[in-house]
């Protein structure tokens, strides 16, 4: 390139020097096909610069996201040191490519106490309480969208930490102009005419002719030269073609006392491709800083924005790890429930059978003249009472078991059923009653409870937020200063010229007479306080009546529990007695019935009870906040309020 110039610019000074025009002409095509291959050249490595770039572009897409999540992840650790119970391993990323019930074991034959009705379960994988919860917390639609809530708030903050970060900017342009204009190129005549006027020295050294008397001979050719019209100019359309550049590179940085410190540098470019070879290039590089003084001054109004922007994660980590208690007692839950169901559909099963038999026993009776046809059609009607009953049971099971599956995050084609060992299990212990007084829980509760943390920090967020506000009343004072320093001369771009910096400093004062919107926000923020503190008191009441209300639930739940158990036992007692009656022929069609009937809804009351139980102790404990989850969804409570104790375990 450097070599291509001095050719241009030297070749073109001799032959201008001897004015040949024929030479001139074969030069100037050498330089335009050296242009045109220059162009050639360029224009081929921009393509190949531009599919680098768009290759490398659409090969960076996952080394974007990797950025994300690892500076994500790492504001998520950071912050989860200050959340009791929080997941360790936060992770939005899920495998929903394998068959998550192929792990576990399968059903080897169908179990004959559920009756007919239930179907084929040969080959369903068997889940248990804690194999369920662990499969929900990995693929319930619901919770994922809450970590992925708690993603985007660490992600919004990484914007707002970056803003007070230096911010690099640069940019290039370049252009290609052609342009055309018109030009008076004088005639034959008049550049012959003007060549003599400058040799009239020369001719009248070596004619003798005085010069004036050259001077007036060329007057006269001039003169006829214009009557005979071969003076005149004509008028040509030359085309220009140049190119222009720009390229600027700057930082900006925002200071946390509310300063601005901007610097750039910018350089321009010109060439002419074609008429003389002219050239223009220079730089400039300036700077500035702006303070404010009152409005806007201060760290606490400049960084109100990240302030609030990290407390929101930490809030957003409470309530997920809130979250997280709930949904494992909902989990827990929906799991009993499905069991209750199964179990409440063997009860139907076997009050079904118990009616059968006690429908062939009275009519072998009839047959003897011992019953009446009035005894053993109520019995009769007794059985079709339990077939509908036990219909509507199987139907109960299987809508809750696929509702169930839904909650795990699997299809309901899913062929998988519940593990009947934990309810056997649940029976054995029978239930565990919290030694919590009600007070005691509520004092617990405050200073654990995620949710009303956070609901004591929003509070705060507002009162902060006031004191923003009544700087926004404050009138504009900006401290200001710039400078600013070029290139020495043109195409010396590189080369910036320090002794001719220009500088300045100086007051940007705005009186801001105008002031209705800040009035009005300041205002505004005013309300928002008192309607926090009202918020914040309401948020403690809440909470005391939530864990009094909680207690008295559980309460009501070990009452009930206790009732159940006698109520089983009573009318099994029943049902045996009527058994040994209908042997000696002494029953009643309507005693057996009745009995029947009480001890499957005894049966199941017990059941209910004892799943009631269960779910109101861990809720009471998730009111508490002593509910903690681990990061498989497996949860700990205190046992009895001593020691914790871990599910599945």
């Amino acid at each position: 390139m450097v070599c291509f110039d001095w050719f241009w610019e030297t070749g073109l000074r001799e032959l201008r020097s001897n004015g040949n025009r024929y030479y001139y002409f074969v030069v100037d095509m050498r330089i335009e096909v050296s242009i045109y291959l220059l162009i050639c050249r360029l224009t081929l490595v921009c393509a190949a610069f531009l599919g680098v770039v768009m290759g490398c572009t659409s090969c960076s897409t996952a080394h974007y996201k990797q950025k994300a999540d690892a500076e994500v992840y790492s504001i998520i650790q950071e912050k989860s040191a200050a959340v009791q119970g929080m997941e360790e391993r936060f992770s939005i990323d899920q495998d929903l490519s394998a068959d998550p019930l192929a792990i576990f074991s399968k059903i080897a034959e169908n179990d004959a106490a559920l009756g007919d009705g239930v179907g084929d379960e040969i080959g369903s994988a068997i889940v248990s309480l804690e194999d369920a919860v662990s499969l929900s917390v990995k693929r319930n639609r619901t919770y994922q969208a809450k970590k992925e809530a708690v993603y985007l708030k660490a992600l919004s903050l990484t914007l707002d930490r970056h803003l007070f970060e230096p911010i690099f900017s640069t940019k290039a342009s370049g252009n290609y102009n052609k342009t055309s204009r018109d030009v008076t190129i004088p005639s034959d005549f008049t550049d012959a005419v003007s060549a003599a006027r400058k040799s009239v020295d020369e001719l009248e050294g070596i004619t003798g002719t005085p010069a004036a008397l050259i001077g007036q001979y060329l007057d006269v050719v001039q003169s006829a030269g214009h009557v005979a019209g071969v003076d005149k100019p004509r008028l040509d359309v030359i085309d220009e073609r140049n190119v222009t550049g720009q390229t600027s590179a700057g930082v900006n940085l925002l200071l946390k006392g509310g300063g601005r410190i901007a610097a750039s540098i910018t350089s321009n470019f010109l060439r002419y491709l074609t008429g003389s070879p002219r050239a223009d290039a220079a730089s400039v590089l300036s700077a500035s800083f702006t303070q404010p003084l009152l409005r806007g001054a201060g760290s606490d109004v400049t960084t109100e924005q990240l302030t609030q922007s990290e407390r929101d994660v930490l809030y957003a980590l409470r309530d997920f790890t809130h979250y997280r208690k709930q949904f494992a007692v909902d989990i827990c839950s929906a799991y009993y429930s499905v069991l209750q169901q199964r179990d409440a559909m063997r009860n139907a099963w076997f009050g079904l059978k118990n009616s059968r038999k006690s429908v062939e026993r009275e009519q072998a009776f009839a047959q003897e003249g011992l019953s009446t046809q009035a005894a053993l059609g109520r019995l009769k009607q007794f059985v079709l009472d339990n077939e509908n009953r036990y219909n509507t049971a199987v139907h109960s099971y299987k809508n809750s078991l696929d509702q169930f599956k839904i909650s795990l995050g699997l299809s309901t084609d899913a062929r998988m059923l519940l593990n009947d060992k934990d309810l056997v299990s649940l029976r054995e212990k029978g239930i565990i009653h919290p030694q919590v007084s009600a007070e005691d829980a509520i004092q617990v509760a405050v200073a654990s409870r995620l949710d009303y943390q956070n609901q004591l920090a929003e509070s705060e967020d507002v009162a902060r937020k006031v004191k923003v506000a009544e700087n926004g009343l404050k009138p504009k004072i900006d401290l200001v200063a710039g400078a600013r320093m070029q290139s020495l001369d043109k195409n010396q771009f590189q080369q910036l010229d320090s002794r001719r910096m220009t500088m300045n400093a100086g007051l940007d004062i705005d009186p801001i007479l105008d002031r209705k919107s800040a009035r009005n926000a300041y205002r505004s923020t005013l309300i928002a306080y008192e309607a926090a503190l009202r918020q914040r008191s309401l948020a403690e009441d809440q909470l005391k009546l939530q864990l009094r209300d909680s207690w008295r639930n559980l309460d009501q739940a070990r009452l009930s529990y206790d009732v159940a158990v006698e109520s089983v036992r009573l009318s099994q007692r029943r049902v045996e007695e009527q058994n040994l009656l209908a042997e000696l022929g002494q029953a009643t069609a309507q005693d057996q019935v009745d009995a029947q009937n009480d001890l499957i809804t005894s049966q199941n009351n017990l059941t209910a009870a004892l799943v009631g139980h269960t779910i109101a102790r861990l809720g009471f404990w998730r009111d508490m906040g002593l509910l903690y989850i681990t990061d498989d969804g497996r949860w700990k409570e205190p046992d009895n309020g001593n020691k914790p104790s871990v599910s599945g375990q």
